[in-house]
């Protein structure tokens, strides 16, 4: 079917008009994605930062389990000295 010569532009205009409220329509959610895929990245690096955090808090609690693990933690955090040490502070 043929449009008549006298709507071709109005026929032409419609289609323009159609075709730009059809990619107007995907705009949003193209946005929506790309937005997305940027969190999606973001929380994947928060989430690697955690496991190694977990990690090494783990690897602490397994250390702290034993009796030198104790003795280095209490002469490294709060400066303890078993009977008879002497102390030395190297400013």
């Amino acid at each position: 079917m043929s449009v008549p010569r006298r709507f071709r532009p109005l026929a032409v205009v419609l289609y323009a008009a159609f075709i730009g409220l059809l990619l107007a329509s995907y705009i949003s959610p193209l946005d929506a994605i790309i937005t997305g895929r940027a969190d999606a990245v973001a929380l994947e690096q928060q989430l690697d930062e955690a496991r190694a955090h977990n990690t090494e808090q783990e690897r602490l609690k397994e250390d702290l389990n034993t009796p030198a693990g104790i003795e280095r933690a209490a002469r490294e955090r709060y400066g303890m000295i078993r009977p008879g040490e002497k102390v030395y502070i190297v400013e």
